[in-house]
């Protein structure tokens, strides 16, 4: 008996959702998104506000 596996799968995308270049929603530079999901740059995921992810206060304490 052989084994046969599919070609790997990946979800359909939709027309719309393709490569483009974008502006950040965070810091307004312009990047290539990778789709429409993508709408912050690498620059501000890295940044050490955006893995916190716990907004802040005009005064620097975190709220909730």
């Amino acid at each position: 008996m052989t084994n046969v596996y599919p070609e790997k799968i990946s979800p359909s995308r939709s027309p719309r959702d393709v490569p483009t270049v974008r502006a950040c929603l965070r810091c307004k530079t312009v990047f290539q998104s990778e789709g429409f999901g993508e709408r912050v740059c690498p620059r501000c995921k890295g940044s050490a506000v955006w893995k916190s992810s716990m907004p802040t206060r005009g005064d620097g304490t975190r709220q909730r």
